[in-house]
């Protein structure tokens, strides 16, 4: 019941995404498939799992050849697969979304009944609430459960950590390891590390579409290439420069309510952020960190409450006349204009002289070097990673004072996530406030504070070297 890879390849429109990639998985395994942004790990998952037709190459499971085979041929036979956007039916409950998937695969197995499988991923509780009113962890082991009731012996999953908080990981990397234990055949990809060593039997390594290593963690972490193009240099896990928090008050929230439509989201929520701070927001997922952002950034939800910016009210502006007075926000989706080129989706966010405009451009680019060479580039070429420094670059663009930003390191390789903490460090000692909802623990030493929000409300603040990282309702 192994699953067998030989020669995969895969071109689109003269790019070649996957070259000649071979590998194995046998049942009772659980293998991590890594690498950069770009690298075509999910091409290869789509592949396997028939969203996508290869280009050369075989793919085989049980004996049997896949390639003339439909998706759901693919299911039938014991393929499962997630997606890195949680594929949930929204308008139906847990418990209908987990019969929907075992009615069609004519699964009677009692282990695979919808409340078994509720009850091992911790969702019982929620087997009526309609999947689209779960919050996002939730979700996630939703699309798990549904995969696991079409009764799989091949489980292909697709960043199945993403955007969870680091307590969220670990729960669901242990759930994951004891699918594997009982016989499943796990293969995985992953940009969070803490999920991939400790958690893999072996580690699989996609690098510009060509398998470059494979083997024990401890290998692959030791291999050159890997830790050149992948990993980034070992780094010692020192603090920032840390602002002096004496300074004048540059953001200052006070008794902040936010609400989306009907649903309050946020409860008096006050924060104080002083010239140069650097303050972390943590939480579980659809805890209010991205509604702050957006409420501070007068985008999104309906607001109620102080915002001063640099002493001025700004809470009844709208959100162009908040960025002119200095604030800066870049979304979880970056935003960005995949049909302009990296200079054009600069210019965008630019405002002044065509002299000031090409020192910022200069200021911005010696932050992000990469950039220099893709100015030419569609930003729909670029890989995640690089479209998120773009992201941040076009906002600086604007010379923003206060920056905000939503999950800057979500999603992306671990050696560009070095690049983006360089940045903010550099923009950190040039006096730039930040306040960024982030889970990863890279921008634990940058930070001056760290705030947990818990349901809308703030639940824990504490300078950033007094405690663990995560600050969330569930410690």
């Amino acid at each position: 019941m192994t699953l067998q890879v030989r020669g995969l390849s895969k071109s689109y429109a003269g790019v070649q995404a996957l070259s000649d990639v071979s590998f194995d998985v046998a049942p009772g395994e659980c293998v991590a498939l890594i690498g950069p942004n770009g690298a075509g790990k999910s091409t290869c998952f789509a592949c396997i799992a028939g969203q996508l037709l290869a280009s050369g190459g075989t793919v085989a499971w049980q004996g049997k050849p896949l390639g003339a085979m439909s998706p759901a041929q693919r299911v039938a036979i014991g393929v499962g697969r997630t997606f890195q956007v949680a594929q949930v039916f929204d308008s139906l409950t847990v418990e209908q979304n987990l019969s929907l998937q075992n009615s069609e695969q004519g699964n009677e197995q009692t282990l695979r009944q919808p409340g078994n499988i509720a009850q091992n991923l911790g969702l019982e509780a929620l087997l009526n609430t309609r999947a689209a009113d779960l919050p996002y962890g939730a979700k996630k082991r939703l699309e798990l459960g549904m995969a696991l009731a079409t009764n799989p012996g091949l489980l292909l999953l697709d960043e199945p950590a993403a955007g969870l908080s680091q307590t969220e990981r670990a729960s669901l990397m242990q759930q994951i390891k004891s699918i594997a234990a009982s016989g499943v055949a796990v293969l995985y990809t992953e940009h969070n590390m803490d999920a991939v060593f400790g958690v893999a039997d072996r580690v699989l390594v996609l690098i510009d579409g060509k398998l470059v290593a494979q083997g024990s963690a401890a290998e692959v972490q030791a291999d050159t290439v890997v830790r050149q193009r992948y990993l980034g240099a070992a780094t010692q896990n020192q603090p920032a420069t840390k602002a002096r928090l004496t300074g004048p008050v540059q953001l200052q929230i006070s008794q902040l309510n936010a609400w989306w439509g009907e649903a309050q989201a946020l409860f008096d929520v006050s924060l104080n952020l002083r010239q140069g701070q650097c303050t972390v927001l943590r939480g579980l997922n659809g805890a209010g960190k991205s509604s702050l952002l957006q409420a501070i950034a007068g985008i999104g939800p309906r607001a109620q409450g102080s915002i001063n910016l640099s002493g001025h009210a700004i809470q009844n502006l709208p959100a162009h006349q908040r960025a002119n007075a200095g604030l800066g926000w870049v979304a979880e989706d970056r935003r960005i204009f995949t049909a302009l080129t990296v200079h054009q989706n600069l210019l965008v966010a630019a405002t002044g002289s065509k002299l000031e405009l090409a020192a910022r451009q200069t200021q911005v680019l010696a932050l992000f070097p990469a950039l220099a060479n893709m100015l030419k580039r569609p930003a729909a070429q670029m890989s995640g990673g690089e479209q998120q420094m773009l992201a941040i670059a076009r906002c600086l663009m604007g010379n923003p004072q206060t920056l905000l930003l939503d999950e800057p390191c979500e999603g992306i390789a671990p050696v560009l996530v070095q690049h983006i903490v360089t940045a903010l460090t550099m923009l950190k000692t040039q006096g730039v406030t930040m306040l960024i909802a982030e889970q990863h623990a890279a921008l634990e030493p940058l930070a001056d504070e760290v705030v947990g929000l818990v349901a809308g409300r703030v639940g824990a603040e504490r300078p950033s070297h007094d405690s663990p990282a995560d600050v969330t309702a569930a410690d």
